[in-house]
Protein backbone atom coordinates (compact mmCIF):
# COMPACT_ATOMS: atom_id res chain seq x y z
CA UNK A 1 0.00 0.00 0.00
CA UNK A 2 2.82 2.40 0.82
CA UNK A 3 4.30 1.79 -2.62
CA UNK A 4 0.96 2.46 -4.28
CA UNK A 5 0.79 5.74 -2.41
CA UNK A 6 4.27 6.62 -3.58
CA UNK A 7 3.37 5.95 -7.21
CA UNK A 8 0.15 7.94 -6.97
CA UNK A 9 1.85 10.84 -5.25
CA UNK A 10 4.71 11.05 -7.75
CA UNK A 11 2.70 13.32 -10.03
CA UNK A 12 2.38 15.85 -7.23
CA UNK A 13 5.81 15.73 -5.60
CA UNK A 14 8.21 18.61 -5.95
CA UNK A 15 6.88 22.11 -5.39
CA UNK A 16 8.87 25.28 -4.86
CA UNK A 17 6.64 28.26 -4.21
CA UNK A 18 9.14 31.06 -4.03
CA UNK A 19 7.58 34.25 -5.28
CA UNK A 20 10.75 34.93 -7.28
CA UNK A 21 9.71 32.36 -9.91
CA UNK A 22 8.38 33.17 -13.37
CA UNK A 23 6.00 36.12 -13.52
CA UNK A 24 3.33 35.00 -16.01
CA UNK A 25 1.22 37.50 -17.93
CA UNK A 26 -2.53 37.42 -17.31
CA UNK A 27 -3.75 39.25 -20.42
CA UNK A 28 -4.71 38.00 -23.86
CA UNK A 29 -2.45 36.39 -26.43
CA UNK A 30 -2.71 39.51 -28.60
CA UNK A 31 -1.55 41.66 -25.68
CA UNK A 32 1.41 39.36 -25.05
CA UNK A 33 2.52 39.63 -28.68
CA UNK A 34 2.23 43.40 -28.59
CA UNK A 35 4.33 43.56 -25.42
CA UNK A 36 6.93 41.24 -26.91
CA UNK A 37 7.26 43.46 -29.97
CA UNK A 38 7.51 46.61 -27.89
CA UNK A 39 10.23 45.13 -25.65
CA UNK A 40 11.92 43.12 -28.42
CA UNK A 41 11.57 39.89 -26.46
CA UNK A 42 10.54 36.33 -27.20
CA UNK A 43 7.35 35.00 -25.60
CA UNK A 44 7.54 31.79 -23.60
CA UNK A 45 4.25 29.89 -23.59
CA UNK A 46 3.57 26.93 -21.32
CA UNK A 47 0.77 25.01 -23.04
CA UNK A 48 -0.74 22.71 -20.43
CA UNK A 49 -3.88 20.89 -19.31
CA UNK A 50 -5.21 20.51 -15.78
CA UNK A 51 -4.85 16.69 -15.90
CA UNK A 52 -1.21 16.60 -17.09
CA UNK A 53 1.16 15.28 -14.38
CA UNK A 54 4.40 16.71 -15.85
CA UNK A 55 2.61 20.05 -16.30
CA UNK A 56 1.71 20.10 -12.61
CA UNK A 57 5.25 19.20 -11.57
CA UNK A 58 6.76 21.99 -13.66
CA UNK A 59 4.23 24.50 -12.35
CA UNK A 60 4.96 23.50 -8.76
CA UNK A 61 8.75 23.43 -9.00
CA UNK A 62 10.50 24.61 -12.16
CA UNK A 63 8.40 27.71 -12.76
CA UNK A 64 8.88 28.76 -9.12
CA UNK A 65 12.62 28.22 -9.08
CA UNK A 66 14.52 31.39 -8.16
CA UNK A 67 17.17 30.93 -10.85
CA UNK A 68 14.59 30.11 -13.51
CA UNK A 69 12.59 33.17 -12.54
CA UNK A 70 15.59 35.49 -12.77
CA UNK A 71 16.35 34.33 -16.32
CA UNK A 72 12.79 34.27 -17.61
CA UNK A 73 11.64 37.56 -16.07
CA UNK A 74 14.61 39.46 -17.48
CA UNK A 75 14.66 37.94 -20.96
CA UNK A 76 11.15 36.76 -21.89
CA UNK A 77 7.46 37.56 -21.79
CA UNK A 78 5.83 34.50 -20.22
CA UNK A 79 2.31 33.09 -20.52
CA UNK A 80 0.43 29.97 -19.43
CA UNK A 81 -2.29 28.71 -21.77
CA UNK A 82 -4.70 25.88 -20.98
CA UNK A 83 -5.11 23.99 -24.26
CA UNK A 84 -8.64 22.90 -23.37
CA UNK A 85 -10.15 26.18 -22.21
CA UNK A 86 -10.95 29.62 -23.64
CA UNK A 87 -8.64 30.96 -26.32
CA UNK A 88 -6.30 28.07 -25.54
CA UNK A 89 -8.39 25.74 -27.71
CA UNK A 90 -7.79 27.82 -30.84
CA UNK A 91 -4.19 28.49 -29.81
CA UNK A 92 -3.41 24.78 -29.48
CA UNK A 93 -4.94 24.12 -32.89
CA UNK A 94 -3.03 26.97 -34.55
CA UNK A 95 0.31 25.84 -33.15
CA UNK A 96 -0.43 22.12 -33.62
CA UNK A 97 0.00 21.22 -29.97
CA UNK A 98 -0.44 17.46 -29.59
CA UNK A 99 1.34 16.63 -26.32
CA UNK A 100 1.67 18.23 -22.90
CA UNK A 101 3.39 20.17 -21.71
CA UNK A 102 4.40 21.85 -24.95
CA UNK A 103 6.88 24.65 -24.28
CA UNK A 104 6.79 27.26 -27.03
CA UNK A 105 9.03 30.25 -27.64
CA UNK A 106 7.33 32.64 -30.06
CA UNK A 107 8.33 36.04 -31.44
CA UNK A 108 6.15 39.14 -31.51
CA UNK A 109 4.83 38.20 -34.95
CA UNK A 110 3.52 34.89 -33.66
CA UNK A 111 6.26 32.81 -35.27
CA UNK A 112 7.74 29.86 -33.35
CA UNK A 113 11.48 30.27 -32.83
CA UNK A 114 11.95 27.28 -30.51
CA UNK A 115 9.85 24.45 -29.17
CA UNK A 116 10.12 21.58 -26.70
CA UNK A 117 7.76 18.82 -25.70
CA UNK A 118 7.61 17.10 -22.32
CA UNK A 119 8.45 17.92 -18.72
CA UNK A 120 11.83 19.39 -17.75
CA UNK A 121 13.68 19.94 -14.51
CA UNK A 122 15.11 23.36 -13.68
CA UNK A 123 18.52 22.79 -15.26
CA UNK A 124 17.01 21.39 -18.45
CA UNK A 125 14.56 24.25 -18.69
CA UNK A 126 17.28 26.87 -18.24
CA UNK A 127 19.30 25.28 -21.05
CA UNK A 128 16.15 25.23 -23.16
CA UNK A 129 15.44 28.91 -22.56
CA UNK A 130 19.02 29.90 -23.35
CA UNK A 131 18.84 28.01 -26.65
CA UNK A 132 15.53 29.68 -27.44
CA UNK A 133 17.12 33.11 -26.99
CA UNK A 134 20.20 32.24 -29.06
CA UNK A 135 19.65 33.00 -32.79
CA UNK A 136 22.20 30.31 -33.73
CA UNK A 137 20.10 27.68 -31.88
CA UNK A 138 16.61 28.83 -32.83
CA UNK A 139 14.71 26.28 -34.89
CA UNK A 140 13.38 28.76 -37.44
CA UNK A 141 16.84 30.17 -38.19
CA UNK A 142 18.38 26.71 -38.41
CA UNK A 143 15.65 25.56 -40.78
CA UNK A 144 16.25 28.55 -43.02
CA UNK A 145 19.98 27.80 -43.13
CA UNK A 146 19.38 24.11 -43.79
CA UNK A 147 16.81 24.76 -46.52
CA UNK A 148 19.25 27.21 -48.11
CA UNK A 149 21.80 24.42 -48.46
CA UNK A 150 23.95 24.83 -45.34
CA UNK A 151 25.31 21.37 -44.50
CA UNK A 152 28.30 22.12 -42.29
CA UNK A 153 28.66 19.90 -39.23
CA UNK A 154 27.69 22.56 -36.67
CA UNK A 155 24.51 23.55 -38.52
CA UNK A 156 23.41 19.96 -39.08
CA UNK A 157 24.00 18.95 -35.45
CA UNK A 158 22.22 22.04 -34.08
CA UNK A 159 19.29 21.52 -36.46
CA UNK A 160 18.89 17.85 -35.50
CA UNK A 161 19.04 18.79 -31.80
CA UNK A 162 16.39 21.50 -32.21
CA UNK A 163 14.09 19.20 -34.19
CA UNK A 164 14.39 16.47 -31.57
CA UNK A 165 13.66 18.91 -28.73
CA UNK A 166 10.58 20.12 -30.58
CA UNK A 167 9.30 16.59 -31.05
CA UNK A 168 9.61 16.94 -34.83
CA UNK A 169 10.84 14.30 -37.25
CA UNK A 170 14.58 14.54 -37.82
CA UNK A 171 15.22 11.14 -39.43
CA UNK A 172 15.38 12.60 -42.94
CA UNK A 173 18.00 15.16 -41.90
CA UNK A 174 20.17 12.40 -40.44
CA UNK A 175 19.69 10.12 -43.44
CA UNK A 176 20.47 12.88 -45.91
CA UNK A 177 23.62 13.88 -44.04
CA UNK A 178 24.95 10.34 -43.69
CA UNK A 179 23.98 9.31 -47.22
CA UNK A 180 25.73 12.33 -48.71
CA UNK A 181 28.84 11.76 -46.60
CA UNK A 182 31.77 10.04 -48.25
CA UNK A 183 32.34 6.62 -46.69
CA UNK A 184 35.91 7.53 -45.75
CA UNK A 185 34.44 10.15 -43.39
CA UNK A 186 32.13 7.76 -41.56
CA UNK A 187 34.63 7.47 -38.73
CA UNK A 188 34.37 11.18 -37.85
CA UNK A 189 33.38 12.64 -34.50
CA UNK A 190 30.20 14.10 -36.00
CA UNK A 191 29.07 10.64 -37.12
CA UNK A 192 29.73 9.33 -33.61
CA UNK A 193 27.68 12.16 -32.07
CA UNK A 194 24.78 11.61 -34.48
CA UNK A 195 24.69 7.86 -33.85
CA UNK A 196 25.16 8.09 -30.08
CA UNK A 197 22.63 10.89 -29.53
CA UNK A 198 20.02 10.80 -32.29
CA UNK A 199 20.00 7.80 -34.63
CA UNK A 200 17.30 5.14 -34.32
CA UNK A 201 17.67 3.62 -37.79
CA UNK A 202 19.76 0.48 -37.43
CA UNK A 203 19.50 -0.10 -41.21
CA UNK A 204 21.52 2.99 -42.06
CA UNK A 205 24.82 1.97 -43.74
CA UNK A 206 26.76 4.34 -41.49
CA UNK A 207 25.42 2.50 -38.43
CA UNK A 208 26.48 -0.85 -39.89
CA UNK A 209 29.93 0.61 -40.43
CA UNK A 210 29.89 1.97 -36.87
CA UNK A 211 29.09 -1.42 -35.32
CA UNK A 212 31.70 -3.26 -37.38
CA UNK A 213 34.47 -0.71 -36.82
CA UNK A 214 34.16 0.16 -33.14
CA UNK A 215 37.88 0.60 -32.66
CA UNK A 216 37.99 3.52 -35.09
CA UNK A 217 35.64 5.49 -32.82
CA UNK A 218 37.49 4.82 -29.57
CA UNK A 219 39.40 8.08 -30.03
CA UNK A 220 36.08 9.84 -29.31
CA UNK A 221 34.67 7.61 -26.56
CA UNK A 222 35.37 4.52 -24.48
CA UNK A 223 34.51 1.05 -25.72
CA UNK A 224 31.74 0.86 -23.10
CA UNK A 225 30.22 4.16 -24.27
CA UNK A 226 30.29 2.96 -27.87
CA UNK A 227 28.52 -0.25 -26.87
CA UNK A 228 25.93 1.85 -25.05
CA UNK A 229 25.43 3.95 -28.20
CA UNK A 230 24.87 0.80 -30.27
CA UNK A 231 22.45 -0.59 -27.69
CA UNK A 232 20.54 2.71 -27.64
CA UNK A 233 19.97 2.67 -31.41
CA UNK A 234 18.27 -0.73 -31.20
CA UNK A 235 16.39 0.32 -28.07
CA UNK A 236 15.07 3.54 -29.65
CA UNK A 237 13.92 1.67 -32.75
CA UNK A 238 12.12 -0.87 -30.58
CA UNK A 239 10.42 1.75 -28.39
CA UNK A 240 9.30 3.72 -31.45
CA UNK A 241 7.76 0.73 -33.22
CA UNK A 242 6.62 -1.86 -30.68
CA UNK A 243 3.27 -0.27 -29.78
CA UNK A 244 2.15 0.11 -33.39
CA UNK A 245 3.70 -3.02 -34.90
CA UNK A 246 3.59 -5.45 -32.01
CA UNK A 247 6.13 -7.81 -30.40
CA UNK A 248 7.29 -9.09 -33.79
CA UNK A 249 9.52 -6.02 -33.93
CA UNK A 250 11.71 -7.63 -31.27
CA UNK A 251 12.32 -10.69 -33.46
CA UNK A 252 13.38 -8.48 -36.35
CA UNK A 253 15.77 -6.48 -34.17
CA UNK A 254 17.20 -9.60 -32.54
CA UNK A 255 18.05 -10.93 -35.98
CA UNK A 256 19.54 -7.59 -37.05
CA UNK A 257 21.67 -7.37 -33.90
CA UNK A 258 23.66 -10.45 -34.90
CA UNK A 259 26.23 -8.07 -36.39
CA UNK A 260 27.33 -6.92 -32.91
CA UNK A 261 29.52 -8.84 -30.49
CA UNK A 262 27.82 -11.69 -28.56
CA UNK A 263 27.98 -9.99 -25.17
CA UNK A 264 26.33 -6.80 -26.40
CA UNK A 265 23.76 -8.76 -28.40
CA UNK A 266 22.77 -10.58 -25.22
CA UNK A 267 22.04 -7.24 -23.53
CA UNK A 268 19.98 -6.11 -26.51
CA UNK A 269 17.86 -9.27 -26.56
CA UNK A 270 17.49 -9.17 -22.76
CA UNK A 271 16.01 -5.69 -22.94
CA UNK A 272 13.39 -6.83 -25.47
CA UNK A 273 12.57 -9.99 -23.49
CA UNK A 274 12.11 -8.13 -20.21
CA UNK A 275 9.96 -5.38 -21.72
CA UNK A 276 7.74 -7.88 -23.52
CA UNK A 277 7.80 -10.44 -20.73
CA UNK A 278 6.43 -8.09 -18.08
CA UNK A 279 5.62 -9.85 -14.83
CA UNK A 280 6.52 -13.25 -16.26
CA UNK A 281 10.06 -12.05 -16.87
CA UNK A 282 10.67 -11.65 -13.16
CA UNK A 283 9.20 -15.07 -12.41
CA UNK A 284 12.17 -16.69 -14.12
CA UNK A 285 15.60 -16.58 -12.53
CA UNK A 286 17.35 -16.54 -15.92
CA UNK A 287 15.55 -13.30 -16.78
CA UNK A 288 16.53 -11.72 -13.48
CA UNK A 289 20.14 -12.71 -14.08
CA UNK A 290 20.02 -11.14 -17.55
CA UNK A 291 18.54 -7.94 -16.16
CA UNK A 292 21.25 -7.97 -13.50
CA UNK A 293 23.90 -7.93 -16.22
CA UNK A 294 21.98 -5.26 -18.13
CA UNK A 295 21.77 -3.02 -15.05
CA UNK A 296 25.50 -3.31 -14.48
CA UNK A 297 26.36 -2.13 -17.99
CA UNK A 298 23.60 -0.30 -19.84
CA UNK A 299 20.55 0.68 -17.80
CA UNK A 300 19.78 4.29 -16.90
CA UNK A 301 18.84 5.27 -13.35
CA UNK A 302 15.23 5.64 -14.47
CA UNK A 303 15.20 2.10 -15.88
CA UNK A 304 16.85 0.66 -12.77
CA UNK A 305 14.22 2.32 -10.58
CA UNK A 306 11.49 0.75 -12.70
CA UNK A 307 13.13 -2.68 -12.54
CA UNK A 308 13.31 -2.51 -8.74
CA UNK A 309 9.76 -1.26 -8.28
CA UNK A 310 8.30 -3.72 -10.78
CA UNK A 311 10.04 -6.70 -9.23
CA UNK A 312 9.36 -5.83 -5.58
CA UNK A 313 6.02 -4.05 -5.61
CA UNK A 314 3.97 -4.83 -8.72
CA UNK A 315 4.12 -8.64 -8.56
CA UNK A 316 4.22 -11.38 -5.97
CA UNK A 317 7.90 -12.26 -5.49
CA UNK A 318 8.79 -15.86 -6.29
CA UNK A 319 12.09 -16.00 -4.44
CA UNK A 320 11.98 -13.15 -1.95
CA UNK A 321 15.52 -13.35 -0.47
CA UNK A 322 17.08 -13.70 -3.92
CA UNK A 323 15.06 -10.84 -5.37
CA UNK A 324 15.77 -8.55 -2.44
CA UNK A 325 19.52 -9.13 -2.71
CA UNK A 326 19.34 -8.35 -6.40
CA UNK A 327 17.25 -5.24 -5.73
CA UNK A 328 19.85 -4.11 -3.18
CA UNK A 329 22.60 -4.51 -5.77
CA UNK A 330 20.62 -2.61 -8.39
CA UNK A 331 19.86 0.16 -5.92
CA UNK A 332 23.56 0.67 -5.25
CA UNK A 333 24.02 1.06 -9.01
CA UNK A 334 21.22 3.63 -9.03
CA UNK A 335 22.95 5.56 -6.25
CA UNK A 336 26.15 5.45 -8.28
CA UNK A 337 24.31 7.07 -11.20
CA UNK A 338 22.12 9.48 -9.21
CA UNK A 339 23.17 10.02 -5.60
CA UNK A 340 19.92 11.59 -4.39
CA UNK A 341 17.96 11.35 -1.15
CA UNK A 342 15.27 9.33 -2.95
CA UNK A 343 17.76 6.68 -4.05
CA UNK A 344 19.46 6.49 -0.66
CA UNK A 345 16.11 6.07 1.11
CA UNK A 346 15.11 3.41 -1.42
CA UNK A 347 18.21 1.49 -0.35
CA UNK A 348 17.18 1.79 3.31
CA UNK A 349 13.70 0.49 2.45
CA UNK A 350 15.23 -2.57 0.78
CA UNK A 351 17.37 -3.26 3.86
CA UNK A 352 14.25 -3.15 6.04
CA UNK A 353 12.50 -5.57 3.69
CA UNK A 354 15.44 -7.93 4.22
CA UNK A 355 15.04 -7.72 7.99
CA UNK A 356 18.26 -5.72 8.44
CA UNK A 357 16.55 -3.13 10.63
CA UNK A 358 19.53 -2.20 12.80
CA UNK A 359 21.63 -1.42 9.74
CA UNK A 360 18.72 0.47 8.19
CA UNK A 361 18.16 2.52 11.36
CA UNK A 362 21.85 3.47 11.48
CA UNK A 363 21.69 4.66 7.86
CA UNK A 364 18.46 6.55 8.56
CA UNK A 365 20.13 8.45 11.40
CA UNK A 366 22.99 9.31 9.02
CA UNK A 367 20.67 10.26 6.18
CA UNK A 368 18.41 12.68 8.06
CA UNK A 369 21.09 15.37 8.60
CA UNK A 370 22.26 14.93 4.98
CA UNK A 371 18.73 15.61 3.80
CA UNK A 372 18.54 18.67 6.06
CA UNK A 373 21.69 20.05 4.44
CA UNK A 374 20.18 19.49 0.99
CA UNK A 375 17.10 21.41 2.09
CA UNK A 376 19.06 24.34 3.53
CA UNK A 377 21.35 24.66 0.51
CA UNK A 378 18.64 24.27 -2.14
CA UNK A 379 17.46 27.21 -4.21
CA UNK A 380 14.08 25.43 -4.19
CA UNK A 381 13.63 25.10 -0.44
CA UNK A 382 9.89 24.41 -0.53
CA UNK A 383 10.42 21.77 -3.20
CA UNK A 384 13.32 20.24 -1.25
CA UNK A 385 11.23 20.09 1.92
CA UNK A 386 8.42 18.28 0.10
CA UNK A 387 10.80 15.92 -1.69
CA UNK A 388 12.61 14.89 1.49
CA UNK A 389 9.37 14.57 3.44
CA UNK A 390 7.91 12.33 0.74
CA UNK A 391 11.02 10.16 0.64
CA UNK A 392 11.01 9.57 4.40
CA UNK A 393 7.28 8.96 4.82
CA UNK A 394 6.62 6.53 1.96
CA UNK A 395 8.03 3.06 2.22
CA UNK A 396 9.26 0.95 5.09
CA UNK A 397 11.47 3.73 6.47
CA UNK A 398 8.39 5.47 7.93
CA UNK A 399 8.22 2.63 10.48
CA UNK A 400 11.08 4.41 12.24
CA UNK A 401 9.56 7.21 14.39
CA UNK A 402 12.52 9.53 13.73
CA UNK A 403 11.84 9.34 9.98
CA UNK A 404 8.08 9.87 10.21
CA UNK A 405 8.45 12.72 12.72
CA UNK A 406 11.03 14.50 10.59
CA UNK A 407 8.86 14.08 7.52
CA UNK A 408 5.96 15.68 9.40
CA UNK A 409 8.19 18.59 10.44
CA UNK A 410 9.47 19.15 6.90
CA UNK A 411 6.10 18.98 5.17
CA UNK A 412 4.49 21.35 7.66
CA UNK A 413 7.26 23.82 6.88
CA UNK A 414 6.61 23.41 3.15
CA UNK A 415 2.88 23.94 3.66
CA UNK A 416 3.51 27.43 5.05
CA UNK A 417 4.20 28.61 1.51
CA UNK A 418 2.58 25.84 -0.52
CA UNK A 419 -0.82 24.62 0.67
CA UNK A 420 -1.10 22.35 -2.35
CA UNK A 421 -2.85 19.04 -2.90
CA UNK A 422 0.38 17.06 -3.12
CA UNK A 423 1.84 18.57 0.06
CA UNK A 424 -1.33 17.87 2.00
CA UNK A 425 -1.10 14.28 0.78
CA UNK A 426 2.38 13.97 2.22
CA UNK A 427 1.19 15.53 5.50
CA UNK A 428 -1.70 13.10 5.79
CA UNK A 429 0.64 10.14 5.33
CA UNK A 430 3.19 11.57 7.78
CA UNK A 431 0.51 12.07 10.42
CA UNK A 432 -0.69 8.50 9.90
CA UNK A 433 2.84 7.14 10.25
CA UNK A 434 3.16 9.09 13.51
CA UNK A 435 -0.09 7.62 14.82
CA UNK A 436 -1.95 10.95 14.70
CA UNK A 437 -5.05 9.48 13.11
CA UNK A 438 -7.59 12.19 13.98
CA UNK A 439 -5.36 14.86 12.47
CA UNK A 440 -4.78 12.63 9.44
CA UNK A 441 -8.54 12.22 8.93
CA UNK A 442 -8.98 16.00 8.94
CA UNK A 443 -6.31 16.41 6.26
CA UNK A 444 -7.79 13.53 4.23
CA UNK A 445 -11.19 15.27 4.28
CA UNK A 446 -9.50 18.47 3.10
CA UNK A 447 -7.87 16.54 0.26
CA UNK A 448 -11.24 15.11 -0.74
CA UNK A 449 -12.51 18.66 -1.28
CA UNK A 450 -9.33 19.71 -3.12
CA UNK A 451 -9.36 16.81 -5.62
CA UNK A 452 -10.04 18.12 -9.13
CA UNK A 453 -9.63 15.11 -11.42
CA UNK A 454 -9.88 11.32 -11.41
CA UNK A 455 -6.20 10.84 -10.62
CA UNK A 456 -6.46 13.02 -7.52
CA UNK A 457 -9.75 11.42 -6.47
CA UNK A 458 -8.25 7.93 -6.77
CA UNK A 459 -5.28 9.09 -4.74
CA UNK A 460 -7.55 10.36 -1.96
CA UNK A 461 -9.41 7.04 -1.94
CA UNK A 462 -6.10 5.20 -1.54
CA UNK A 463 -5.23 7.49 1.37
CA UNK A 464 -8.45 6.62 3.20
CA UNK A 465 -7.80 2.91 2.58
CA UNK A 466 -4.25 3.32 3.86
CA UNK A 467 -5.47 5.15 6.96
CA UNK A 468 -7.94 2.35 7.74
CA UNK A 469 -5.20 -0.27 7.41
CA UNK A 470 -2.83 1.63 9.67
CA UNK A 471 -5.53 2.13 12.31
CA UNK A 472 -6.44 -1.57 12.16
CA UNK A 473 -2.83 -2.53 12.86
CA UNK A 474 -2.76 -0.22 15.88
CA UNK A 475 -5.89 -1.73 17.42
Amino acid sequence: MKKILLVLLSAFLGGNLFSQGINFEHGTWAEAKAKAKAENKVIFVDVYTDWCGPCMRMAASVFKDVTVGELMNSSFISMKIDAEKGEGIAFAKEYEVKAFPTLLFIDGDGKIVYKAVGGKNSEEFIDLAKNANDPTKQLTNLKEKYDAGRRDDATVLSYISALKEAGNNYADVISNYLNELESDKWNSKVVYEIISRYLDDYKNPAFTYFTKNKSQFEKYASSADIDLAIFTVYKMNFVKRVNSEGPEVADELKEASKIVNPSLRNHITTYFDVVLGGMDAYSKKEYRDQVDSHVANYATAWEINNYIDFMLYQKKPVDIPDELKMAEKWCLKGIELENTVEWRVKYINILIKQGRRDEALTLTKEELPKAQVEIETSTNKSNALATCAGAFVYGEISEFPIAAQKAEEWIKEALKTDDSFKNNGVLMSALSACGKFKEAEIVASKLEKMAKNDMEKNYVKSLFDYLEQIQAKQE
